[in-house]
């Protein structure tokens, strides 16, 4: 590596690898900025769509209301149904998810059958018997538009998913391509730096030689805030490899947790998990009949009233408890020299996500595999604690 031209090509070569990685990092997040947006605009377009599907539904239902004409209103769901129909359409133009794009064409497919409902709720109506109507209006009528506003949401829903997902791939894209372009960096500088010469005494000492001199004559006196080279000869001892994760006890507590019989038992297993997982705190989240928001049911690990300051999380919540739940994916963040760090395993069931699992980690357990394994499983066996959000709701509605 003496010759001129060589440490030069090496030097070009390191920056057009930082710059490639940079190039690709920010082209990457000029596709997730544009993502973004769409999503945005597809939300906002969604939103307009239930809106219009509420009234169209209140709208249909003045048909039989005493003293309402029904003219003006058989004019006002015409309107609206025109409305929703253009609003589904640029809806489905802002979705880029599958899934997404099959809800808004069932949506749509929706409308013709409200279509078809509301012709029958107009021609009793309009021959006054008021009854009948009122049969069609709240029986078929209020189906097709439960139907209506069903379909909408999971449109909503499968695009967030989708963009979460695509938003992490990016992210880890983007980390991937800025670590090759250091690393390429870091190895053409690597080989730029000139090894020592034993045979040209007359250059001086090695730098092996001065550190070994440095340290040997000076221990006492030397000034440490600046000797990389000292590594050379006093080589920093290596930490000491986390204790592997106790498997046995894993399985003790998934299977206390299988014969849970009574919920007051859960706190002492939380306390078990949080000792395996060397957590300083679990909070234990549960989504609600709907699925749109979270509530913390059990807490350890903080004071007793936490779980009411700590309030609920809407699904559509920037954290990675909301993620967690909305990807069905563990997700972590990683502590500082201030804070600790902290992971989120999503609570999953055979028909999708129940609540979370969230864990304040010590002593950087949030990037320890055997652990976020372990808080994994323990997730895993938690969520057959949890009923089903269906039946939940089914039984949420039965008692209303």
């Amino acid at each position: 590596m003496g010759r001129l031209s060589v440490r030069l090509a090496l030097v070009f070569a390191g920056l057009a690898a930082l710059t490639a990685a940079g190039l690709l990092t920010w082209s990457a997040a000029s596709r997730a900025s544009v993502a973004a947006h769409a999503v945005r605009e597809a939300e906002d377009a969604g939103g307009r769509a239930l809106a219009d599907a509420s009234e169209l539904r209140a709208a249909q239902q003045a048909y039989v209301a005493t003293g309402q004409g029904e003219d003006f209103w058989f004019a006002r769901v015409t309107a609206l149904g025109k409305d929703l129909d253009e609003v589904l359409a640029i809806f489905k133009g802002h979705l880029a998810s599958p899934e997404a794009v099959a809800a808004v064409d069932e949506a749509a497919a929706v409308m013709q059958d409200f279509r078809q409902v509301d012709d029958r709720a107009r021609e009793l109506a309009h021959a006054r018997q008021i009854a009948q109507a009122s049969d069609v209006i709240f029986g078929d009528g209020f189906d097709v538009t439960r139907k209506l506003t069903d379909a909408i949401t999971r449109a909503l829903t499968a695009e967030r998913v989708a963009h979460d997902a695509s938003a992490a791939q990016v992210r880890r894209r983007q980390a991937m391509m800025l670590a090759g372009g250091a690393a390429a960096a870091a190895v053409a500088l690597l080989l730029l730096i000139p090894g020592g010469r034993r045979e040209a005494p007359e250059r001086g000492m090695s730098l092996l030689g001065d550190v070994r001199t440095q340290v040997a004559d000076d221990a006492a006196s030397t000034d440490f805030g600046d000797l990389s080279s000292v590594s050379w000869t006093v080589p920093a001892p290596s930490a000491a490899e986390p204790p592997a994760v106790d498997l046995k006890a894993v399985a003790g507590i998934c299977a206390d947790l299988a014969r849970v019989a009574d919920t007051r038992a859960v706190p002492a297993l939380l306390e078990r998990a949080a000792g395996l997982l060397d957590a300083a705190g679990i909070v234990l989240w549960i989504a609600d009949p709907d699925g749109h928001e979270l509530s913390p049911i059990v807490v350890h690990g903080y004071a007793p009233q936490m779980a009411t300051r700590l309030g609920t999380i809407a699904r559509e919540a920037a954290n990675v408890t909301a993620s967690a739940y909305r990807t069905g994916l563990l997700q972590t963040v990683k502590g500082d020299s201030i804070s600790n760090g902290a992971i989120a395993a999503p609570l999953v069931g055979p028909n999708g996500c129940l609540g979370v699992m969230a864990a304040e980690m010590k002593n950087g357990g949030e990037q320890r595999e055997p652990l976020l394994a372990a808080a994994t499983i323990v997730a895993s066996q938690l969520s057959t604690l949890v009923g089903p959000p269906s039946a939940r709701s089914s039984r949420t509605e039965a008692a209303g």
